[in-house]
C-alpha cells in the first residue's frame, strides 16, 4: 500500500469519527431537551389548572350551555369574557414545551437511524 492511499484512509476515517463524536453529541443534547421539557410539562399543567380554577373560566363556559338562549342575546360580550378570563400564560407555556417535545422527537426518530449507518 503505497503512502497516499493510506493517508486518503486515514484522513476519510478521522473524517467519520467527527462526524460521529458530533452525531453522538446532537442525539444526547436533544435526549436531554427531551427529558427537561417532559420534566417542564407538569408545572406547565398544574399552572393551567390553577390558571382555569382562578379565573372562574369554567363557571363562564358551562354557563354557555346552561343559558343558552341569554348567551345567544349577548354572545360578543360573552366571548370577550370567555377570552379575558382565559389563562394565557399557562396555555402558552403547554405550547412551547409541547412545542420542545415534538421537535427533539422528530429530530431523534428521523436521526437514530443514521447513527447506524455512520458506524463504519
Amino acid at each position: 500500500m503505497d503512502e497516499q492511499t493510506l493517508l486518503e484512509k486515514i484522513m476519510r476515517r478521522i473524517k467519520a469519527e467527527q462526524k460521529m463524536m458530533i452525531f453522538k453529541r446532537k442525539i444526547i443534547g436533544f435526549s436531554l431537551v427531551l427529558a427537561v421539557s417532559f420534566f417542564g410539562l407538569i408545572p406547565a399543567i398544574k399552572m393551567v389548572y390553577v390558571g382555569f380554577a382562578g379565573s372562574g373560566f369554567i363557571q363562564l363556559f358551562s354557563l354557555a350551555f346552561s343559558d343558552t338562549a341569554i348567551i345567544m342575546a349577548s354572545w360578543h360580550n360573552f366571548s370577550l369574557s370567555l377570552l379575558e378570563s382565559l389563562p394565557i400564560t399557562g396555555l402558552l407555556a403547554i405550547g412551547v414545551v409541547s412545542l420542545a417535545i415534538l421537535g427533539s422527537l422528530r429530530f431523534l426518530s428521523k436521526n437514530i437511524k443514521g447513527l447506524h449507518y455512520l458506524n463504519i
